[in-house]
């Protein structure tokens, strides 16, 4: 009672706001995390499950938030597996390990200038709206749609892909942090987008080098399997898995932690998620119905 009469105790706004940060912070991390492993690389890349348009809209807009245009992405992604670690992969580990990670995107090797483009947060946004310049100046054709003809006629897809799109989408994140938080705001956006970026970049990175990790499969390249990446990247830490079965909705294969084949078995139960890849000898997790019929595995 004296204390209700005294009024909340010292420090409480802080702890809630504190809290509000954090757990706010978590919720998006997930939902823009599983917007480009799921979304952007299982589902449009690779076609490892199927799933009404709604749904498909859904995770790719989560993807978009942070992954920029999701047909850029698809196409580049495509290109890693039919050219790793070889001449044409767009980021080779054989250019070095920072070049791998995000040096690729700016065109450069050095060290110094990636960790500060990695820890700049918003460069990857940055670089787009570069992108988006370029192509709108008549200097970058976009010849990445010759890679994704069997995604071109879906128009949410078009439209992200749409010169500016991208950016006026950072803009409204931007713009939705200082209206809610101010400073505080930016600062939670900043961190998410280091997050998210450093995140997807490690696969590229520490997922291909030796350093790291173990190999299930020979690939005849330096694909890893990181058990601790798995943990930050939603289950791309088992990239090693990956490179030998591309398709498969699974990473994991059953070695450990894979939090986007957990989402998608929620998907299953609930009838959202269908048609679902997975190599002959994990087949018998799926129901008969579940399981996708014979198409050529998409790299």
């Amino acid at each position: 009672m004296i204390a209700a009469a005294a009024g909340p105790l010292p420090g409480a706004a802080f702890v809630v706001g504190a809290l509000t940060f954090v757990l706010t912070w978590l919720v998006a991390s997930a939902l823009l995390g599983l917007g480009n492993t799921v979304g952007y690389h299982r589902l449009l890349t690779h076609r490892s499950f199927a799933t009404p348009r709604p749904v498909r809209w859904l995770l790719t807009l989560f993807g978009a938030l942070h992954s920029g245009s999701p047909l850029t992405w698809v196409a580049l992604h495509r290109q890693h597996h039919t050219r790793s670690d070889a001449d044409g992969d767009p980021h080779s580990p054989r250019e070095g390990f920072w070049h791998a990670h995000c040096g690729w995107l700016i065109g450069t090797k050095n060290p110094v200038l990636c960790v500060l483009f990695a820890l700049s947060g918003f460069g990857q946004q940055a670089a787009v709206l570069m992108h988006d310049l370029r192509r709108l100046a008549g200097n970058n054709p976009p010849v990445w749609l010759e890679i994704t003809k069997d995604l071109n006629d879906d128009p949410v897809l078009r439209l992200l892909d749409t010169p500016l799109v991208i950016p006026a989408l950072f803009l409204v994140q931007l713009g939705l942090a200082v209206a809610i938080g101010g400073g505080w705001g930016v600062l939670w956006l900043w961190l998410l987008h280091v997050a998210m970026t450093n995140g997807s970049w490690a696969v590229n990175s520490v997922g291909h080098t030796t350093a790291f990790g173990h190999e299930s499969h020979d690939n005849r390249d330096t694909s890893r399997n990181v058990p601790w990446l798995a943990w930050i990247t939603f289950g791309e830490g088992w990239h090693n898995n990956h490179h030998r079965y591309p398709r498969s909705a699974w990473h994991a294969l059953g070695e450990g932690p894979d939090p986007s084949w957990w989402l998608l078995r929620a998907g299953m139960a609930t009838g959202l998620v269908r048609e679902v890849w997975l190599p002959k000898a994990q087949r018998d997790v799926l129901p008969e119905a579940l399981r996708a019929g014979r198409r050529k595995n998409r790299a």
